[in-house]
């Protein structure tokens, strides 16, 4: 008890006042009806800080922060309407100078209130869109003015880590800058040593910015209010869901893998658990493929820790009265095809299990949430860079194509995939590590979008794909059902 008391000690008399890591000029915090919150470290427990907001005219608000025993400090806001650039500063009245704090005062500008994300998951959520097929029209997009209500926070990397076996409340580990993409797109990206150093828009999640993109479109479509949008990202590849969750969650599922728990969760969740979201994505599973796949009912592998990261998340997020919803939407990717990781034989059990073994979403385990189907999008030329050999390519031996390719024809292409089929049929994208990375991801955006908008907010188009209700064999067939009133026709 006393080595405790000691570290606490001496975090009181040595942390400097700050803001934790995500606050920063241009950054989104959440609109109304939710209250949002300001939040970080003092230097000590006594100390005095206060937060005003003013939206460019004059101090709307002003609120005394809660200063905690570990010398953390909270201020929560009370809700504000979608738009406005406001300054938000955090002053230090007692308690900051004269110790290690370099400053009393703490100032956001250009903060804006809209609906905030977090966007989670491996590989496929950590994807860049530089490596997609739709980087040029979207960048074109962009670049004209397009989704300029969209504001970006990028946490951690591809393989950018920042783990850790206790909770991070507040912390400065990876602290970056939130970037409208209006801005960050014409980031100069110079080349070093062989490579591009891409720029904030070009790094950041392709799934995340997609589902932004085509929930912007729904919204202007349906003559709907287009708040500014904040998109939080925060996932990484080559990671197990069982990372993700924290220790007691990881422990009322049978079957786990003790040597991959928790770490993520306190490292790369924590940090956000004050901040209020509208909701939730998540993109995960590959690296769990091989794993049991279990059931939610009988509290067993993947089908109970994709019940359990939802009902872990809510609760976190939505601790304080009045901040995120209780039940805030929480949409989830199915794997895409060549996303086994050498597991095929695993894939429809596991998208069975990203249900929660229920097979759709929403389901009585999984309340208020949605789901975006992708095992028919994977990379349209599977697994090789030996392009030759999977028919985007002449072979420089025979000047032919391999022997199982067939003819181009862009009549069968999805209509809202036509403009993309000149960079697919020249495979104009890089490969990230090949086929598990599928390169066609507004695909993905527009199911996430479609469905979240369908079944929560409130529109009455389909916001899922074909579910079967049974079937039928005879002699020589199979006649399959499908559920009707799931389709809305």
């Amino acid at each position: 008890m006393r080595a405790l008391f000691i570290a606490a000690l001496l975090h009181a008399v040595t942390a400097d006042f700050t803001m934790s890591v995500g606050f920063t000029d241009d950054m989104v915090l959440q609109m109304e009806p939710e209250m949002s919150s300001i939040y970080g470290d003092a230097p000590l427990s006594s100390s005095q800080i206060e937060v005003s907001v003013n939206d460019g005219k004059s101090v709307v608000e002003t609120v005394a922060a809660t200063v905690f025993a570990d010398s953390t400090w909270k201020a929560t806001l009370k809700p504000k309407p979608m738009g406005g650039s406001y300054l938000i500063t955090a002053t230090c009245k007692s308690g900051c100078t004269g110790l290690n704090s370099t400053t009393s005062v703490l100032n956001l500008q250009r903060v804006t209130f809209g609906n905030v994300y977090f966007c989670s998951g491996q590989s496929n959520m950590a994807l860049s869109i530089h490596y997609t097929f739709e980087i040029p029209e979207k960048t074109t997009e962009v670049l004209s003015g397009k989704y300029s209500n969209i504001r970006t926070f990028m946490y951690g990397s591809m393989g950018g880590a920042m783990p850790s076996y206790t909770p991070r409340y507040t912390t400065q580990v990876g602290h970056t800058n939130w970037y409208n993409i209006s801005y960050s797109a014409t980031i100069p990206e110079p080349t070093s040593g062989g490579h591009i150093q891409l720029n904030p828009f070009h790094t950041f999640s392709a799934t995340c910015l997609n589902f932004g993109f085509a929930l912007t479109d729904l919204l202007e479509k349906e003559g709907k209010p287009v708040p500014p949008m904040g998109l939080i990202q925060s996932a990484i590849g080559g990671t197990r869901i069982e990372q993700w969750i924290d220790n007691s969650t990881f422990v009322s599922c049978k079957n786990g893998t003790p040597a991959y728990n928790s770490n993520l969760y306190y490292g790369m969740v924590t940090p956000f658990v004050n901040t209020t979201v509208k909701g939730f994505l998540w993109y995960q599973g590959e690296n769990n493929c091989g794993e049991v796949m279990g059931n939610s009912m009988t509290k067993v592998g993947y089908g109970c820790y994709q019940v359990a990261i939802v009902d872990l998340w809510r609760r976190m997020f939505s601790a304080v009265e009045g901040t995120t919803d209780k039940l805030a939407p929480f949409g989830v990717v199915s794997l895409a095809s060549g996303g086994s990781e050498g597991h095929g034989q695993h894939m429809a059990h596991m998208r069975w299990s990203q249900t929660g073994n229920y097979g759709l979403l929403p389901n009585p385990a999984m309340p208020n949430t949605f789901l975006a189907h992708a095992f028919d999008i994977g990379d349209p030329w599977g697994e090789s860079n030996a392009y030759y050999q999977n028919c985007s390519r002449l072979d420089p031996a025979t000047g032919k194509h391999g022997p199982n390719c067939m003819e181009w024809n862009d009549d069968t292409w999805d209509a809202d995939l036509k403009y993309l089929y000149p960079a697919v049929k020249n495979n104009s994208a890089p490969f990230f590590m090949g086929g598990i990375h599928p390169r066609i991801k507004s695909p993905v955006g527009r199911r996430l979008a479609l469905a979240y908008y369908n079944s929560i907010l409130g529109g009455t188009d389909v916001f899922t794909g074909p579910t079967i209700s049974g079937c039928q064999m005879s002699s020589d067939s199979i006649e399959v059902k499908f559920n009707k009133t799931l389709l809305r026709n």
